[in-house]
């Protein structure tokens, strides 16, 4: 980590960088919904965080700040297509995904609905109540004087 990255980390974020560049990533993959600025901004903050975590964390492969925050933004824009593109489960053991899919349901990302095959079946119409006669109620005679 350089005095660089830390400049950049303080910079990026606060001029709106990094909601550019994840729209920009977002039409790159092929998103056609579109998703409000706050969930932009939350989905940008995740990846800022994301990316400072391993720029701070790796020791021994040199990467910087930036290309570290642009290779999660295109994890981002990638986690948004696949979610509202299809309807696959997602690993909720990994702490990434857990992030990405609480952020998706906060702003209800829609997903694609998989129906089932159409399949007959047997139904047999239940029997007209008023054609029955009352159980246990029966009609008395008026007593005669």
């Amino acid at each position: 980590m350089t005095l660089l990255d830390y400049t950049m980390r303080c910079f990026v974020p606060s001029l709106g960088i990094g909601a550019r560049w994840l729209k920009d990533q977002l039409d790159a993959a092929g998103v056609k919904v579109h998703l409000s600025e706050g969930c932009v901004e939350e989905l940008a903050n995740d990846a800022e965080r994301a990316a400072w975590r391993a720029v701070t964390s790796s020791r021994g492969e040199p990467a910087t700040y930036l290309t570290r925050f642009r290779e999660e933004l295109a994890a981002r824009a990638a986690f948004v297509r696949r979610w509202t593109a299809s309807d696959d489960k997602f690993d909720m053991t990994e702490e990434s995904n857990q992030a990405l899919v609480r952020i998706a349901r906060k702003y209800a990302l829609p997903r694609p609905w998989k129906l089932s095959d159409p399949v007959a079946s047997d139904w047999r119409r239940p029997p007209l109540a008023w054609r029955q006669p009352a159980g246990g109620v029966g009609i008395q005679a008026l007593p005669q004087t």
